[in-house]
């Protein structure tokens, strides 16, 4: 029974000392999800092109004062 306790409370070290020492996962982490984030966008962008485009259209035409 006892090596069982010394088994468990050694594992709980270990796992303790793996969950210390991950530095750099939460800096890769926030990668993935910036680049799930960045093709969300692309697809967006490529979805709806040409009502983006026709939008910045009249946006600059309003800017410069030129109205159709």
């Amino acid at each position: 029974m006892l090596n069982l306790i010394v088994r468990a409370q050694t594992l709980g070290w270990q796992l303790k000392e793996k969950m210390k020492n991950e530095k750099g996962q939460t800096s890769s982490e926030y990668l993935v999800i910036a680049g799930i984030i960045v093709a969300i966008i692309i697809a967006i962008m490529a979805v709806f092109r040409t009502k983006l485009t026709e939008a910045i259209t009249q946006l600059g035409d309003k800017i410069s004062g030129e109205t159709k």
